[in-house]
């Protein structure tokens, strides 16, 4: 078993993940996942360029219609806790669950938009790959050999490794999760900070996840079938049976000093 430093009782943020947004915020989250779906041709293979005309408007208009009023910041908290941990700052985490940050006071409003910013940096950053991952998942590409989710399946299996690389080098990582929900908006980003690899096939991660904060949660893996399994003791109905992950592009930010 390895472990990093980080402890979601202490590093991760004690509020929930869940956020009401103004129309200016969710024009430009919703914009911004738009834009990341034009890229996700990136993420396939070379002759996706060759279907791109006609397949990629279908995909953005799938991306913008999926896009609910409601949607987390989970990516932008899974930098900002890392941020803050890596720095060695301590984590304004709010006094418990509903404690958000809000505009009513500056140092809220300043720690709300800087996880806001974070998202929005996140989404940039993951979501091409994201997009990608799901057209796999669900529609059948004449350049995939094997079905989505075995595709899947085998690709996690190389970010297992690149994980297991950061975690045993001490960091803390955020990673991209991928249910069998055909919503971009009900995948999930966390941040990995511990892992047991039994060397059977099988695995568990210790992850911070903002939907359930405030403890240590869990993700079991079994690689050994033809697509993953995984017990997660934060689920999402919504987002279904977790199918793949992949690590983050992260990229360190100062985080700004606020008492909340």
């Amino acid at each position: 078993m390895k472990k990093t430093g980080f402890q979601p009782q202490q590093n991760g943020f004690a509020f929930i993940n869940s956020w009401t947004f103004e129309q200016t915020e969710e024009h430009e989250m919703k914009q911004s996942l738009v834009k990341s779906s034009d890229s996700a041709s990136s993420t396939l293979a070379p002759r996706m360029a060759a279907i791109s005309g006609t397949f990629m408007p279908l995909v953005r208009q799938w991306v913008s219609s999926a896009a609910p009023q409601n949607f987390g910041l989970c990516g932008g908290m899974a930098a900002a806790a890392l941020d803050y941990y890596s720095l060695g700052k301590p984590t304004p985490r709010g006094k418990g669950i509903n404690d958000l940050p809000t505009s009513a006071t500056p140092d809220g409003a300043k720690l709300r938009r800087y996880l806001f910013n974070r998202q929005i940096e996140s989404m940039q950053q993951n979501f091409p790959k994201l997009i990608g991952w799901m057209i796999i998942e669900h529609i059948d590409l004449p350049f995939i050999s094997g079905d989505g989710p075995a595709w899947l399946l085998e690709q996690t299996k190389g970010e297992w490794a690149t994980l297991k690389g950061h975690l045993d080098a001490g960091r803390p990582w955020p990673l991209t999760i991928i249910g069998t929900s055909t919503s971009p908006f009900h995948n999930h980003q966390i941040l990995a900070h511990g892992y047991d690899d039994p060397g059977d096939g099988t695995g568990t991660l210790f992850v911070y996840d903002m939907n359930c904060p405030d403890k240590d949660n869990t993700i079991r893996l079994d690689f050994r079938g033809a697509i993953l399994q995984a017990q997660e003791t934060c689920a999402d109905e919504r987002r279904g049976a977790l199918r793949g992950f992949f690590c983050n592009d992260y990229r360190p930010a100062q985080p700004p000093d606020v008492r909340f």
